[in-house]
């Protein structure tokens, strides 16, 4: 498929149907790196993925949690300068 260089700002750019990173599986996040004189442009990992899974899977100890679920632990905002 060719497509067109756009510019944008002082860079460039390009238009990426969204059939095609639905096939490649690119949402939010893409790796992209140039090897032997190619752009490649990948599905990439989101930072944040698995942190509430790996919270749940290990649930802090009482005493440990400042915030769960929303509540605060009122013994700890008296000693917080706001």
């Amino acid at each position: 498929m060719d497509v067109i260089i756009r510019e944008i700002g002082n860079s460039k750019g390009i238009i990426i149907p969204a059939s095609i990173l639905k096939e490649a599986g690119i949402g939010k996040v893409a790796d992209m790196r140039v090897e032997h004189d190619c752009i490649i442009v990948k599905a990439g990992k989101d930072p944040r993925a698995g942190w509430l899974e790996a919270i749940q899977k290990d649930p802090p100890d009482e005493e440990e949690s400042v915030f769960l679920d929303g509540v605060e632990d009122e013994d700890l905002i008296e000693d917080w300068t706001w």
